[in-house]
């Protein structure tokens, strides 16, 4: 299991005893959870937290807290991953971290099942190597060839890889009649957004649905600005208003999904460890579609005049807030 936070509640409690039976009853249980996540996903609980994954690894279970360690990495370069892998047989991935509040929050995620092999255990192995407290041997696999049954795994590294956002590429230049984007953060990045912007402008239905609050008031400062600029080429924009839309997942009308824990942001596509899934599935695809066009029922439209009508001093604050969003 890789989780930027594992926070003490009623889902956490329920899983920390299940790894803790499972690890007496001699199955090998592997944590892996973000030194920052534990404190910052929810600061009250962080003594707490540390205290549940002591008692975890007193029970048996290898706990992992992930604190960034290699050349050129720093303190901002975070685990975000959402990865539980059970054997060769099943997996689950996608955007909620273990955490109480998640579940009460629009959000995505995946089961996979049949023959997937080691592959998200070799993710675990190497995503190990970066923290002081790696304990197993390195890897020796290339990432280019990680697949879980029919899906590909790509990851971020930070100073090495950016294969989901080479992914996101694809779908969103693939599509021939729609592409569909949910991010919890919308920041991208200046050839991501004009792939879009191209995409709408060709005739290409481009749809959005974005996170209308964040738990990150300089984000949600920032987002309206590529909301503007896509909209303006005719892509279509939402914002949702219930509590919070967590999902990142990206999909076009040939069925290609990159699905997992990215945003549409330079942290995640470039800064963060990430891991999504890409997979090309028809009935994926309209499943996901179908949840997007139930969750605009919450949304309102972004229209172009939105960020137009603003003030100079309100625009200005947007930009200033959009060049400290890489570092958040």
């Amino acid at each position: 299991m890789m989780y930027f936070t594992f926070d003490i509640g009623e889902w956490a409690n329920k899983l920390a005893l299940a790894l803790s039976e499972k690890a007496n009853a001699g199955v090998k249980v592997r944590l892996m959870v973000d030194e920052f996540g534990l404190i910052l996903d929810e600061p009250k609980h962080a003594i707490r937290n540390h205290q549940m994954l002591d008692d975890l690894a007193q029970s048996g279970v290898e706990v992992d807290i992930f604190r960034p360690e290699g050349h050129r990495l720093n303190r901002s370069n975070r685990l975000h991953l959402k990865v539980c892998a059970v054997d060769g047989s099943r997996a689950y991935i996608g955007g909620s971290n273990i955490a109480d509040h998640y579940l009460e929050w629009s959000d995505h995620n995946l089961v996979l099942t049949g023959e997937l092999g080691s592959a998200f255990h070799d993710v675990y192995d190497f995503i190990e190597q970066f923290s002081p407290d790696a304990t197993s041997d390195k890897p020796g696999f290339h990432l280019s060839r990680l697949h879980a049954g029919d899906a590909q795994i790509w990851l971020t590294v930070p100073k090495q890889r950016r294969d989901i956002r080479r992914a996101l590429l694809g779908v969103i230049l693939d599509a021939e009649e729609a592409v569909y984007i949910r991010s919890w953060y919308f920041i991208p990045d200046r050839e991501i957004l004009n792939a879009l912007r191209s995409q709408a402008a060709a005739g290409v239905k481009v749809r959005v649905l974005l996170s209308d609050k964040t738990r990150m008031p300089i984000i949600d400062a920032a987002n309206p600005i590529h909301a503007h600029k896509l909209t303006q080429s005719g892509g279509e924009v939402y914002r949702y208003k219930g509590k919070y839309m967590h999902a990142k997942a990206a999909w076009n009308n040939r069925g290609d999904v990159v699905f997992g824990s990215a945003n549409m942001d330079w942290k995640a596509l470039k800064g963060n460890f990430e891991c999504s899934i890409a997979i090309n599935d028809l009935v994926l695809a309209r499943e996901l579609t179908q949840a997007f066009d139930q969750d605009l029922a919450h949304s309102s439209l972004h229209r172009p005049e939105d960020f137009a009508k603003r003030s100079l001093i309100s625009k200005a604050a947007a930009h200033m807030c959009k060049l400290a969003s890489p570092w958040l």
